[in-house]
């Protein structure tokens, strides 16, 4: 009888391994996901500092610091993911 029990729970367990492999995989996918937005992130980041130093060197001021607060926040978000 215990062996008629363990054959059929075996498919019932293998459907819970493959689920639980299909969840890892997801959330591995997800983390890579992530990683990547944070380098799309720090990459905008750089572009908006070059245009703050494009700014500064220009003398626009206000373009400059608006520049500069993007960058920060860019990187800040970025740090966060």
């Amino acid at each position: 009888m215990k062996k008629i029990i363990a054959f059929a729970a075996a498919p019932a367990l293998m459907l819970v391994a493959a689920c639980d492999g299909t969840a890892e995989e997801a959330a591995e996918q997800e983390d890579d996901i992530a990683e990547m937005e944070a380098e799309v992130l720090d990459a905008e980041a750089g572009v908006a500092e070059a245009e703050a130093e494009l700014a500064e060197e220009m003398g626009n001021e206000g373009a400059e610091m608006e520049a500069e607060q993007e960058a920060e926040t860019l990187e800040e978000t970025a740090d966060e993911m």
